[in-house]
Formats: C-alpha cells, structure tokens, sequence
C-alpha cells in the first residue's frame, strides 16, 4: 500500500515544474504537505540534477488568527468562529470569509456596472437622437440621453446588487440560525 502511494504521489509532483517544487521543499509546509510528498519532491529534484537547498523550520499548523484579522470582523462573528464547539458540516470562518467577497464583490460590480454605462454614453446618444431627427443637440436628446444612462445604471446595479446581497446575508443567517440552535440544546 505506501508502495502504491508513493509511486501516486510520485507520478503527480512529476508533473509539476521545477521552481514549484523548489519553493514547496523550502517553506516546508507539513500542514499542506505529507512527510511522504516530501521525499518524493527530494527524489524528483535529485533526479533532475537540482541541488537541494536547505528547509524553513517545519510549518505544523496554520495561525487563522492573522486570516481573521485581515477580515475585520465584529465580535459576534468572531465568537462565532472561535466556538469551542465548531459546526461539522462547514467552517464559520469560510463562510464569513466567503460573505466578505461577496460583499466586495457588489462593490467592484457597482463600479463596474457604473463605467460600462459611460463608456456606452454614445450609444445612448445615437438612441436619443434617433427621436429628433430635425434637432439632434436639442436639450431633449442631452436629457433623454442622461435618463437612459441613470435607468440603465440603476436597473443594473438592482439586478446585481440585490441577489449578492442576499446571497451574503442568507449564507449568515444559516450560519447563524445553526449556530444558536446548537446552543439552545
């Protein structure tokens, strides 16, 4: 059987290049990797001629303490994660953080649903114009141009800011409903 998974792990950090492997055997991450990946990667990098450098100390566990901190969140959320009596099914930590993008994400959508919209002002332009052929600068046009670009921005920024926001405050509420159900018990 090791026989059998070694020769598995062999055939697969085979496939990866060189430089990865390198920085894989020197950050030396036991909490990613297994003791037999390593000397794989040792056999791998001998066997193509590489000079095996030396190890950072040995990473066992990783601190998710620095994770939450880039995070900001509040304490609930934080008692949340840091339950002595962690859910089975999900990680609260990935789901907060999942809950974080996605908020961040309808900020980026925002922003870019607000510059697409100007960068088709002259389509919306030639829209406008199309309506008053006999004066195509009248105040009219600029107004009805300004009101297509508004209503194409807002119905935009509704269709996308809605369902992600949903998204991320339905992924807290089941969260947060498992959570205080287990301590009702």
């Amino acid at each position: 059987m090791s026989n059998d998974l070694h020769y598995q792990i062999y055939q697969e950090m085979n496939l990866i290049e060189t430089n990865e492997l390198l920085e894989i055997w020197q950050n030396n991450d036991r909490f990613e990797w297994s003791d037999i990946a390593f000397e794989v990667i040792n056999e791998i990098l001998r066997e193509r001629g590489v000079e095996i450098p030396n190890q950072n100390e040995p990473i066992y566990d990783h601190n998710d303490e620095e994770a939450e901190e880039d995070y900001k969140f509040s304490e609930e959320e934080l008692k949340i994660i840091d339950d002595k009596n962690p859910p089975d099914f999900y990680d609260p930590f990935e789901v907060l953080k999942v809950s974080k993008w996605i908020d961040l994400a309808v900020k980026a959508m925002i922003a870019l649903i607000v510059i697409q919209s100007l960068l088709n002002v002259s389509t919306y332009w030639r829209i406008a114009q199309s309506y008053f052929i006999n004066n195509p600068y009248s105040f009219w046009v600029y107004l009805i141009t300004a009101l297509i670009v508004a209503a194409n921005i807002a119905l935009s920024v509704l269709l996308t800011y809605v369902p992600l926001k949903a998204l991320s405050r339905i992924l807290r509420i089941l969260m947060e409903m498992e959570f205080t159900s287990r301590k009702a018990n």
